[in-house]
């Protein structure tokens, strides 16, 4: 409880009226006196009817003649009855819920004291106490409830909201680059007469609170329409709402508290971020009335203006269910600004990021957090990937505790790959060190007679990693024809391995059915799985979400459902995949690739009367056959895969072999295959119709599994040499140990 000054004052004259008499005690009536004495009370009881002038001479007689006078100089203390006036005021003002203590309260506590002389001269001079009480309510007790409510509204307006002018004025929000249009909208939707009211819906990250933040420093710059001047903007903190309610109703007094302190304090802008959490707060258990639905009187009414925002999934799934909610408000829809915007967005707040971090940003940084971030954090937006980036970056040279760092591009790089997992090496288009031409010859180790492919696809490796690239379209989208066995799928294994990029690799075999698709992009709506967010992404969005640089391998494209296959046109086209429920995922840092067998078969048959030449063209014409033009249109280059010759197919074979002896070189066991036993493998593995699989197998069963059983049967068998040989079309296995040259034991192997 605070006693107003001028109560204070009141028992100061009081106590010096009774001490300039020496008077041991200060009473009811020196209080009566002393306030007759003040002009604001001498009004009120001029307009309540009352003689304030002998009133007054009554008083003064009272206190020199009737009241008992002492011969020396005393301190004069409070009678009981005056103590008892005293707390009767206080307790009553405590209960009517106001905070101050006022001269009229006195009074009115004075006129139940009824054994004093002060109640007599009340009396003489006709107050009664019911009267002036109503008279005291009408006229002085609405100004000082007024007085005490905007102290009070402003503590719950500073108890639940955050002062966003308060914050401009105090210049500590970054300025908002590139969204006056947005922010024209906004002051236009303000200037209505009812539903004042601004929605603002866009994909996280794109700035909707920022813009909001942008409206509070043009509201404190005055650059603004005249209706909009000196308003203040709240920012509403729901959470802080909800936190500590105990009791059912509790949450609703909170609400109706700050709408009230909003509406009685006028030109006040009210901002709700993630408006979509109005929706079931503060309901309970037992379907009370939430946030949303006591908002919406004072949304209609045009008492009240506020600004909100939410995600399009959140608009979705709370306003659009929501109709009368809905219509309270004016949809702004905030889009990603370009990257030329988003540029000029990260320019204009670089100094405060340097001010902050003590650092310098060159603006070549700018551009790469900006581009780097466009290309391979899709999962996010601008300009707030952007600002992810370059904030990082900065916050590593601080954690260093570098002397005046400097933020370059590469640091920028190196920030990039760390978040996204991305090598480093593939985040530049013309990084120094990367030597294409050896990622190239490392595939061709690994895949044999199929260097036009290799070439074929590691030219759009080149034009990527040059810039010189559709910037909306993948780095390349392959279709690779050929009978089974050739390589398609390892040319693919062997890409992701050397460019360091994930391999996503899909059996299309899967998805011949049309319901697959679900599995795919997520399940349609009114089906099993939509409104779950885990389930309706479907695998292919949520792997390409979480590795959008990845080689992506359709395995017999050919197996799939049509229905699948007309979903990755935009894939193929455009670079993006949208998932069921709208979700896109950006896969322009992605290699395609496509296998298929058509034509296989065909080509294997002999033409009639020529000879044996091959028919070469069948798998294209299979191919064209089978794909629609708008399919074969969006394809870049198809690779035809060669059948293997003799020289390939004895690579391949030494190739499986040289992989068993670096397995069993950890053992110091040493392995050596003669040129006839290649032959002989070679000979019985491959298959014309077949290729190179059943090459892996022949030697699983000839050499794999007869050494694996020696190595388990005999558990000392280390420090020794394997021969392996041909005797007569038969294999044979020479073991011997270095430590007993003489002990010697051939085994003869299955073929």
């Amino acid at each position: 409880m605070i006693p107003s000054k001028d109560l204070e004052q009141i028992i100061e004259i009081a106590t010096k009226l009774a001490k300039a008499r020496n008077q041991q005690y200060v009473t009811t009536e020196h209080i009566l006196y002393a306030m007759l004495l003040r002009d604001d009370f001498r009004d009120a009881m001029v307009k309540f009817g009352v003689q304030v002038e002998e009133f007054t001479k009554d008083m003064l007689e009272y206190v020199d003649t009737k009241i008992r006078k002492y011969p020396s100089p005393c301190q004069p203390k409070r009678t009981h009855a005056l103590e008892r006036v005293l707390n009767r005021s206080y307790t009553s003002v405590m209960f009517s819920n106001r905070d101050t203590l006022s001269l009229f309260d006195i009074f009115i506590s004075l006129m139940a004291e009824t054994n004093t002389h002060s109640y007599y001269f009340i009396l003489k001079y006709g107050i009664k106490k019911e009267e002036f009480v109503v008279f005291f309510s009408k006229n002085h007790v609405k100004k000082i409830h007024q007085q005490e409510e905007e102290k009070y509204y402003e503590m719950i307006l500073n108890q639940y909201c955050t002062d966003f002018s308060k914050l401009a004025s105090n210049n500590e929000i970054d300025p908002v680059i590139g969204r006056n249009s947005v922010i024209e909208d906004i002051c236009q939707t303000l200037a209505r007469r009812n539903k004042s009211n601004v929605l603002m819906v866009g994909d996280p990250g794109v700035g909707k609170t920022a813009i909001a933040e942008g409206l509070s420093v043009k509201i404190h710059a005055g650059d603004v329409p005249s209706y909009l001047k000196n308003h203040t903007v709240y920012n509403l903190d729901i959470g802080v709402l909800l936190a500590g309610t105990q009791y059912r109703g509790q949450f609703e007094e909170r609400i109706k508290e700050v709408m009230e302190a909003l509406v009685s304090k006028k030109k006040c802008i009210l901002f709700i971020d993630e408006a979509h959490t109005m929706k079931g707060a503060g309901q309970g258990g037992n379907g009370g009335t939430d946030f949303a639905n006591m908002l919406k009187p004072y949304l209609g009414r045009g008492k009240l203006k506020v600004i909100a925002n939410t995600t399009w999934e959140e608009y979705t799934d709370s306003f659009e269910k929501d109709r009368a909610l809905m219509r309270r408000f004016y949809r702004i829809t905030i889009d990603e600004p370009s990257p030329k915007v988003a540029k000029q967005i990260l320019n204009g707040s670089a100094k405060y990021y340097e001010q902050f971090h003590k650092a310098t940003v060159n603006p070549d940084s700018i551009d790469s957090a900006v581009d780097l971030s466009v290309r391979y954090m899709t999962d996010k937006r601008l300009p707030d990937k952007a600002f992810d980036l370059l904030d990082s970056a900065c916050a590593r040279q601080r954690q260093q505790e570098i002397k005046d760092p400097v933020i370059t591009k590469e640091l920028i790089e190196y920030e990039c790959s760390r978040i996204t997992g991305i090598p480093l090496e593939q985040l530049t288009e013309t990084k120094e060190g990367v030597d294409l031409s050896k990622i190239e010859d490392k595939i061709r180790e690994k895949v044999y007679g199929q260097d036009e492919v290799i070439e074929k696809v590691m030219e759009r490796v080149y034009v990527s990693k040059a810039g010189l690239s559709m910037p909306n379209k993948p780095i390349g989208v392959f279709l690779f024809l050929g009978p089974t066995g050739t390589g398609k799928t390892e040319v693919a294994k062997q890409l992701s391995n050397n460019l360091t990029m994930t391999l996503l690799r899909y059996d299309m075999s899967e998805y011949q059915e049309r319901h697959a698709l679900s599995r795919f992009i997520g399940a349609p709506p009114g089906y099993v799985g939509y409104e779950d967010s885990n389930l309706a992404g479907g695998l292919l969005i949520r792997d390409i979400e979480r590795n959008p640089n990845a080689v992506i391998l359709f395995d017999e494209i050919e197996k799939a459902h049509p229905d699948v296959i007309n979903v990755l046109l935009q894939l193929m086209d455009e670079g993006f995949i949208t998932s069921s429920n709208g979700k896109k995922v950006d896969c322009r840092s992605s290699v395609i690739i496509m296998t298929s067998n058509l034509g296989a078969s065909e080509a294997e048959k002999n033409s009639i009367g020529f000879g044996s030449l091959e028919r070469l063209d069948e798998d294209e014409k299979a191919m064209k056959e089978f794909f629609k033009p708008e399919f074969r249109n969006r394809i870049d280059v198809v690779c035809k895969f060669n059948k293997l010759d003799d020289l390939t197919k004895r690579k391949i074979v030494t190739k499986f072999f040289d992989e068993l002896a670096v397995q069993l070189k950890p053992r110091n066991i040493r392995l050596n295959i003669d040129e006839a036993s290649v032959d002989l493998i070679m000979g019985k593995g491959f298959d014309e119709n077949m290729g190179a699989r059943p090459v892996a197998r022949t030697i699983d069963r000839c050499l794999r599994v007869p050494i694996s059983k020696l190595i388990m049967v005999d558990k000392d068998v280390k420090d020794c040499k394997i021969k392996i040989r041909t005797v007569e079309k038969q294999l044979l296995l020479r073991l011997s140990k270095d430590n007993n040259a003489g002990e010697v034991k051939e085994i003869s192997l299955p073929i």
